[in-house]
C-alpha cells in the first residue's frame, strides 16, 4: 500500500474557526452575570455557573494561545 498521499495525522484543523471567539467571551460573560444575579438566592447554581465560566475562560486562554494578534487584559 502506497502511503505517499496520506494526510492522516498530518492535518490540524483550525480551533479559531470552529469556535468563535467572541461567541465564548459572551458566554463567559454571561455565566459570570448570571451567577452573580442568582449567589443570593441559590449558591449551588451559582457555584456550577462559576465553573462553567471558568471553563470557558481556560478555552479562551487556550485559543488565544494559538493566536497572539488577539491577546488582550480582559481578564
Amino acid at each position: 500500500m502506497n502511503y505517499h498521499f496520506c494526510k492522516v495525522g498530518k492535518i490540524r484543523p483550525n480551533i479559531s474557526k470552529i469556535l468563535h471567539l467572541e461567541d465564548l467571551e459572551n458566554q463567559y460573560s454571561n455565566y459570570i452575570e448570571t451567577a452573580y444575579n442568582v449567589e443570593q438566592t441559590d449558591m449551588s447554581l451559582s457555584d456550577i455557573l462559576l465553573y462553567e465560566a471558568n471553563k470557558l475562560k481556560q478555552i479562551i486562554l487556550n485559543l488565544k494561545a494559538f493566536d497572539p494578534k488577539k491577546v488582550d487584559g480582559v481578564f
